[in-house]
C-alpha cells in the first residue's frame, strides 16, 4: 500500500537523518533542512490519505446509489451510512454529504410529493366514480388521461388531475483537495453519482406514476356506467274525497304510498262548498305534489232517497282540470280507501290509449277483472254484470291523458252503480284490442277495494271538565260530520 511504504520511507530517512545529525555532531543547517524534510514527508502523507480516504467514499456512495431505493429505503441508508463511517472520514465527508444530502431530500421530496398528488387524485376520482348515478354516452365514452381527467355528472363538472413533475437537475457540488489530479477524479466520480441518484429517483418517480396510472386504469373499468334517462310520464292521480271520521286517515294512507311514485300530481276534490284546513294540513304534512279542489254534489242527488252517485263531481272536475293543464301522461281514479301496489303506478305510465288489470275484494266473487283468452280480451268477470259492456272496478282502469283530449265530451255521468261503464263508454270508439292489459296480463292483483270500518261520530268533548288540557287540541283535530 503507498500509505506503508510512506511510512517505512520516513523511518529510513529520519534515521539517516538521526544518525547524520549524531555522527556529525550538526549545526543549525543541517538541523532546519531535516525538519524541512520531514514537513515535506507529513504533509504528503496527509495529502495522500485525505484523497485516499475521499475517493473511498465517493466510489461507497456511487456503490450504494446503483440500485434504485424507494424514498424511504434511500433514508435508512444515508442513515446506516453516515453512522457506520469513522469520525475522521465523516468530518472530511461533510460538505459533500451535506449536498448529496440536500439534494436527495429535494428528490426524495418531489417524489413524495408527486406520489402523493397522483395517490389524491386517484382516491378523488374513484370517489366521484361512487358517486355517479347518471352519465351521458359521450361522458362514459371519454376515458380520463394521467395529465387529467374529468366527470360530468348532472351538469357539475369536477377535475381531476395527475401531475408529472420532473425533478431539477441536482445544484453541483465541489469538494477542495490539495492535489488538482484527486480534485478533478472526485468531481468526476461525484457527477457519477449524482447521475446515478437522479436516474434511481426517476425510476422511483415512474414507479409511483405507473401504479396511479394503473389505479386510475381499475378505477375507469368498475366505473358503472348509466345511460342519462329522461322523466317518467306524468301520473295524475284523481282522488274524490268527503266529510267523514275516517277521511285524514285514509288520506295519509294513500298519500305515503303515492309519496313512493315519482312525477306524479294528486287531485284530491272534496264534495263541499269549501276547502278544509285539516285536509290541507294534511297534504302538506304529507309532502306529496297535489292540488286541493272542491266540487259539491248537485243538490238534485243530494235531495234523492236513492243511491247518491257520490264522488261524480269530483271525477269530473279532475277531467276538467287536466283537459285544461296536462297535455301529456295518465289518469288514474284512485278511491282513498282503496290499498295499491306501487308496481301497478309504474306500469300504467305507458298506457297508449286505455289499460286495464284486475281487482281484489270485489263483490262475492272477490275479484274484478278482464278475461283473457290466448292472449286476447274476452269478456269480463265481476260479481254484478248489470248490463254493463264494461263491468269494471273504478280502480282497475287508467286512461291516457292525449287520448282523453282527443275526446272532449268524455265524462262520468251521475248514474250510481254505472260511473265506470259510462265514462268508458265515452271514450268510444275503443276496441278490445286497442286495451292495454297490466299486472302480468291480468294474471296478478295489485290494487284491493278494501273498506274501512265505518265508525260512528266521536262523542263530544266535556270542555269545562277537560279544559286547559291536550285534549283540547286533540278534539280540533277530530272530523265529525
Amino acid at each position: 500500500m503507498k500509505g506503508g511504504g510512506a511510512y517505512i520511507n520516513i523511518g529510513s530517512s529520519s534515521s539517516s537523518i538521526n544518525s547524520s545529525v549524531s555522527g556529525s555532531g550538526s549545526g543549525s543547517g543541517n538541523g532546519n533542512g531535516s525538519k524541512m524534510t520531514l514537513g515535506k514527508s507529513v504533509k504528503m502523507y496527509l495529502t495522500i490519505f485525505i484523497a485516499t480516504t475521499c475517493i473511498y467514499m465517493v466510489l461507497y456512495q456511487y456503490h450504494m446509489s446503483r440500485e434504485p431505493f424507494s424514498p424511504s429505503e434511500i433514508g435508512k441508508h444515508q442513515e446506516k451510512s453516515s453512522s457506520s463511517s469513522s469520525y475522521i472520514a465523516s468530518y472530511l465527508w461533510s460538505p459533500m454529504s451535506l449536498l448529496m444530502a440536500n439534494n436527495s431530500t429535494s428528490n426524495n421530496a418531489t417524489t413524495t410529493t408527486a406520489a402523493t398528488t397522483t395517490v389524491s387524485n386517484v382516491a378523488q376520482v374513484q370517489g366521484s366514480f361512487g358517486s355517479i348515478q347518471s352519465v351521458s354516452l359521450a361522458a362514459a365514452a371519454t376515458r380520463p388521461t394521467q395529465a387529467s381527467s374529468s366527470a360530468s355528472v348532472g351538469g357539475a363538472h369536477k377535475t381531476a388531475t395527475s401531475t408529472s413533475t420532473t425533478p431539477p437537475p441536482p445544484p453541483p457540488a465541489t469538494v477542495t483537495s490539495t492535489s488538482t489530479t484527486t480534485t478533478r477524479t472526485t468531481k468526476a466520480k461525484k457527477a457519477t453519482a449524482n447521475a446515478a441518484k437522479a436516474l434511481a429517483t426517476s425510476t422511483s418517480m415512474s414507479q409511483a406514476q405507473a401504479q396511479a396510472q394503473s389505479q386510475l386504469d381499475a378505477a375507469h373499468k368498475i366505473r358503472p356506467t348509466f345511460v342519462a334517462a329522461s322523466e317518467p310520464p306524468p301520473l295524475y292521480i284523481i282522488t274524490p274525497t268527503y266529510r267523514r271520521p275516517e277521511q285524514l286517515a285514509e288520506l295519509t294512507r294513500l298519500g305515503y304510498t303515492l309519496k313512493h311514485v315519482a312525477n306524479l300530481l294528486w287531485l284530491v276534490i272534496e264534495d263541499a262548498n269549501k276547502t278544509n284546513p285539516l285536509v290541507a294540513h294534511t297534504l302538506d304534512r304529507i309532502g306529496v305534489p297535489y292540488e286541493y279542489m272542491v266540487a259539491p254534489m248537485p243538490e238534485k242527488y243530494k235531495q234523492t232517497k236513492k243511491a247518491k252517485p257520490r264522488g261524480v263531481s269530483n271525477r269530473n272536475r279532475g277531467l276538467e282540470y287536466l283537459r285544461q293543464h296536462a297535455t301529456e301522461g295518465v289518469l288514474y281514479f284512485a278511491d282513498d280507501d282503496n290499498t295499491y301496489d306501487i308496481s301497478i303506478f309504474e306500469q300504467m305510465r305507458y298506457i297508449s290509449k286505455v289499460g286495464m288489470w284486475p281487482v281484489g275484494l270485489v263483490t262475492k266473487t272477490g275479484v274484478s277483472s278482464p278475461i283473457i283468452r290466448n292472449g286476447k280480451l274476452d269478456g269480463y268477470y265481476d260479481g254484478w254484470i248489470g248490463g254493463r259492456k264494461y263491468p269494471v272496478d273504478m280502480a282497475g282502469f287508467a286512461v291516457n291523458v292525449k287520448f282523453l283530449r282527443q275526446r272532449p265530451h268524455a265524462q262520468m255521468p251521475f248514474k250510481p252503480g254505472y260511473e265506470e261503464d259510462g265514462f268508458l263508454r265515452s271514450l268510444a270508439p275503443l276496441a278490445n284490442d286497442e286495451i292495454d292489459l297490466l299486472a302480468d296480463e291480468c294474471r296478478d292483483i295489485l290494487t284491493w277495494h278494501t273498506q274501512t270500518k265505518k265508525n260512528p261520530p266521536a262523542q263530544a268533548l266535556n270542555k269545562t271538565r277537560y279544559s286547559n288540557t291536550n285534549l283540547e287540541h286533540i278534539d280540533k283535530l277530530l272530523v265529525r260530520p
